[in-house]
């Protein structure tokens, strides 16, 4: 198999298909490893691969062999023999095996089989990977509901600001349609963010398909988009400041579209109205709000 210049003095014979010893420079060497071995991680972010770019990534590879070693972890298989896990690059996985590789190099990490290494695998995959926004959004969300963390844990991990952190998660309270149109390219994050200034899925859904017929440019969908919100909003009103930011604060939590409608009366109380747009999104709200 053909391999990037340089690479091949770090590769170990064919037939190495366990790390070598801990050590600092041991965690970063590189090893051939065969494809039947290797299986993808189920908490990979990516849900969707572009088939144009699979195929150019394909030709690459039968012409000039893999030129970045993918990483994984080694795992228990119930049947013996070792056995390992994608943290990053399932890209290229997915690529050799259409390309009809036997083997692939490989960076072994020992992660161990705890809920600390199934974190760092999410972490290496945001920070590796071209990931679309809602996958970005999706993978921070389960570091949320699976792992515990906050927003503010993430943005310290990956280097960013909470504001970013949690502007990327409000994507996940657009409707599906809307979600499914940004992870296949249809319409731009920015058109999202645009279209995810109003206040409810209806008038959301009704610009999502006005961007789609007169084909809007980004821009002009931030202009509609002020048009519908001069749109009186019966779910607003009658809403005062301190009920916004109770909203606001809630959603930042829970990530996702909370609304409070106050009753007629402040004696009569009111509703607080959680939504959610999967049984993924739903346990991961329970989650959030029981600590269990």
């Amino acid at each position: 198999m053909a391999l990037g210049r340089g690479l091949s003095s770090l590769i170990q014979p064919k037939n190495t298909t366990a790390p070598a010893p801990q050590g600092e420079k041991s965690a970063q060497a590189v090893y051939l490893l065969p494809l039947e071995k290797i299986q993808p991680n189920p908490f990979q972010p990516r849900k969707s691969f572009d088939e144009g770019a699979m195929d150019d990534l394909v030709n690459s590879i039968k012409q000039s062999g893999i030129l970045q070693p993918i990483v994984v972890s080694k795992i228990k298989d119930p049947k013996g023999g070792a056995v390992y896990q994608i943290i990053a690059g399932e890209r290229r996985y997915r690529a050799s095996k259409i390309a009809k590789l036997k083997e692939i190099p490989a960076i072994v990490r020992e992660l161990g089989a705890n809920a600390e290494g199934l974190e760092l695998a999410i972490l290496e995959n945001i920070q590796r990977e071209d990931l679309n926004a809602i996958e970005l959004a999706s993978a921070y969300q389960q570091l949320i509901g699976e792992f515990g963390m906050t927003q503010n844990d993430i943005a310290d991990k990956i280097g960013k600001s909470r504001q970013v952190v949690g502007n990327t998660m409000r994507l996940l309270t657009l409707p599906e349609p809307i979600r499914e149109d940004i992870r296949t390219g249809a319409i731009s994050e920015n058109h999202a963010r645009a279209i995810l200034a109003l206040p409810t899925p209806e008038l959301r859904l009704k610009l999502w398909k006005e961007v789609k017929e007169q084909k809007l440019s980004a821009r002009n969908t931030e202009v509609a988009a002020r048009k519908y919100k001069k749109v009186p909003n019966k779910s607003a009103m009658n809403v005062d400041a301190m009920t916004r930011d109770a909203m606001v604060k809630l959603e930042a939590h829970l990530g996702t579209k909370v609304v409070i409608e106050p009753g007629k009366h402040v004696s009569d109380g009111g509703k607080i109205i959680i939504k959610y747009f999967s049984n993924e999104d739903l346990y991961a709200i329970v989650k959030k709000i029981t600590g269990q």
